[in-house]
């Protein structure tokens, strides 16, 4: 099936659209694949219940209020790959995630951030 790109990029705004507005970790792994697998530094979560720790982990462990300071910075789709640039406020300058998006789920997803040193 050929995904347009506005289909892929609703897909991705909708998902950070979750996590913008504190709609719980339920609405944000709803986007994704059942056998989606999300990959970061630390390791590669597979299926929806390890995306699921993966965020109540990340989330945790933001500085207060970042997700209130989240700013999308680049969101570019190119086929079925999606990659943004985002950052939340002083303590994480600078995040980017890539996804690959079939059928209107995320199937795919890299992340990175780069959180300034703790004071």
């Amino acid at each position: 099936m050929d995904t347009k790109a506005s289909d892929i990029e609703a897909v991705v705004r909708d998902h950070l659209q979750a996590f913008v507005e504190h709609k719980g970790v339920d609405a944000i792994v709803r986007d994704y694949d059942d056998d989606a697998r999300l990959l970061s530094e630390i390791r590669t979560y597979h299926g929806k219940p390890e995306i699921r720790q993966f965020f109540e982990a990340f989330i945790a462990s933001l500085p207060p209020n970042a997700i209130n300071r989240f700013s999308l910075r680049t969101l570019s789709v190119e086929g079925e790959l999606a990659y943004i640039t985002w950052s939340a406020g002083n303590e994480v300058p600078l995040g980017t995630d890539t996804f690959i998006v079939r059928d209107g789920k995320i199937v795919s997803q890299t992340f990175a951030m780069h959180p300034t040193a703790a004071a």
